[in-house]
């Protein structure tokens, strides 16, 4: 198990300067006239410049593609002409928008099934999850289309479909050490290999799907105190079976799931335990907490989901009892 992951909070970044975070440096050939089926299309995460394609695994791919998505309001003043007709004119563009610029499209053929029910934009959503989670924590999904964005130029308007998903800005800006381009490929190649059990373990185990989703979604809360309490809250789901000391026992567990016996894991129980208080002042309206115990929260669950997705199960709470005292 590696480390925990050391996250720094960082100021906004300005639209348009994403830089490549991680890529798979596996050269391929990408489709000259790709087919329809479920695309997406993802943010702030460049391929490398030799590789036009990763395939995932089921017929599942990463390509490269450009498009640019422009976020704009219009606004009326006047009240519609009838029931369900247009407002009067005239409407006037807001003062402020933003823009996206989607460098990385993922495509799911219609001949993919995902398990247990799932839909693909939950398989697209877990992918998105994992490539924050080991990537770089400011990619969105931010489009779903049924034909590839770089195709899409030439679709008729009766025959597209495209949509936004994640247009909202993080309001927390994390940021992973830069270890260079093999370890920004092994990052990627984690994702590669790992997100179908991810994705059975999103449809089979409730805990670790709540976990998931805090994580994913916990950047776009504006209170930082919300946000701590939320990652802390899928940390209890995880490790604590009752409301019953709660502090001591989810530090302990998790530590115990996370470290081997020894000193290592006296000192992440002693992390976790003081980090307990700050998501306990944040949920009582007194917050304590900086921006170094929030990035510290999110290397804990960063390290806790990884460790499950790597060994493709939940701990049952005997067994977690068990890794506490010692038993192998």
């Amino acid at each position: 198990m590696e480390n925990t992951e050391r996250f720094v909070v960082v100021p906004k970044s300005e639209n348009g300067t994403a830089r490549p975070p991680a890529g798979s440096y596996h050269r391929g050939m990408s489709k000259p006239n790709p087919p329809p089926g479920y695309y997406a299309g993802l943010t702030n995460l460049v391929l490398h410049p030799d590789v036009e394609e990763v395939k995932l695994g089921k017929g599942l791919v990463m390509r490269r593609t450009f498009a640019h998505f422009m976020i704009s309001n219009t606004v009326a003043f006047r009240p519609p002409v009838a029931p369900g007709k247009h407002h009067g004119g005239p409407w006037k563009a807001t003062t402020q928008g933003d823009g996206f610029d989607v460098f990385t499209e993922i495509y799911i053929p219609s001949t993919y099934k995902p398990p247990h029910g799932l839909k693909p934009i939950e398989v697209v959503r877990t992918l998105t999850c994992m490539l924050r989670l080991h990537c770089n924590p400011e990619i969105l999904f931010l489009l779903e289309a049924n034909h590839s964005l770089s195709a899409f130029a030439a679709v008729p308007d009766r025959d597209m479909i495209i949509r936004p998903i994640e247009s909202t800005p993080h309001y927390i800006h994390l940021q992973m050490r830069d270890d260079g381009l093999e370890a920004a490929a092994s990052r990627l190649m984690w994702v590669v290999q790992n997100w179908q059990t991810a994705v059975d373990l999103m449809g089979l185990q409730a805990d670790f799907k709540l976990a998931m989703e805090a994580y994913e979604l916990s950047t776009f809360v504006p209170s930082h105190a919300l946000t701590l309490v939320s990652l802390w809250g899928a940390l209890e789901a995880l490790f604590s079976p009752s409301t019953a000391e709660l502090r001591f026992r989810v530090s302990v567990l998790i530590s115990s799931y996370l470290c081997k016996p020894g000193k290592a894991r006296l000192e992440k129980q002693k992390e976790i335990f003081d980090l307990y208080d700050k998501r306990s002042a944040a949920a009582h309206g007194k917050p304590k907490h900086s921006e170094l115990h929030l990035a510290q929260s999110y290397g804990i669950l960063r390290a806790v989901l990884t460790q499950i997705i790597e060994s493709k199960h939940v701990p049952t709470k005997d067994e977690l009892n068990d890794m506490l005292m010692g038993v192998q």
